[in-house]
């Protein structure tokens, strides 16, 4: 009879454990670090208290309540020292999450830095978060000309204004009205 002879181990060994495999690919340009940062976010004319839960160089992820399409710019305010950050950025995902789950799973936005100011780079410094100074990159831009899309809901009360690229102004309108569905109606389309 042939029996397996187990080694023998110390309390003082660590158990063995098998790393886990990496589950997805991490497209960020810089690792983001996690922090807790009151803010305010402009989405249209519309101002909304939000939450910054982790950011980096070159981008941040917001939790809030607010709903902006992918593409869309927006605007960041909060406060650093004497001074009011405004950061402008474009959403480039969205978390959903049910209200019921939102104890247990944050939901929110991720989105990438087009512009912000000077300080911003220096409380990246104050935090702790050494990966660079400013990112030396451009944001990659839609092909066609710029266009501001005003919407307004049918049969309610909201309107929003949705900025975006496409080569003509019927393309603009057919496009906003495909990502925010059939319960909205175009205002007014202009080029910018």
């Amino acid at each position: 009879m042939i029996r397996a002879i187990k080694p023998r181990t110390s309390p003082a060994d660590p158990p063995a454990v098998a790393p886990r495999p990496k589950i997805g690919i991490d497209k960020r340009r810089h690792p983001r670090h996690a922090r807790r940062i009151p803010c305010q976010l402009f989405v249209g004319q519309r101002q909304h208290s939000a939450l910054v839960l982790d950011l980096s160089s070159s981008s941040l992820f917001i939790q809030t309540n607010a709903r902006p399409l992918i593409n869309e710019r927006l605007q960041i305010q909060f406060a650093y020292e004497d001074a009011l950050l405004e950061i402008n950025v474009e959403v480039a995902r969205m978390k959903h999450v049910p209200p019921s789950l939102l104890a247990a799973a944050k939901g929110g936005i991720g989105v990438r830095i087009v512009s912000a100011p000077e300080e911003y780079y220096e409380l990246l410094a104050e935090l702790g978060i050494t990966e660079g100074s400013k990112p030396q990159f451009e944001l990659e831009r839609e092909p066609g000309l710029r266009f501001l899309v005003h919407v307004a809901q049918i049969g309610g009360p909201r309107s929003r204004r949705v900025e975006l690229a496409a080569p003509d102004l019927d393309t603009a309108r057919a496009r906003v009205l495909e990502q925010l569905g059939g319960c909205w109606k175009v205002l007014r389309v202009r080029s910018i």
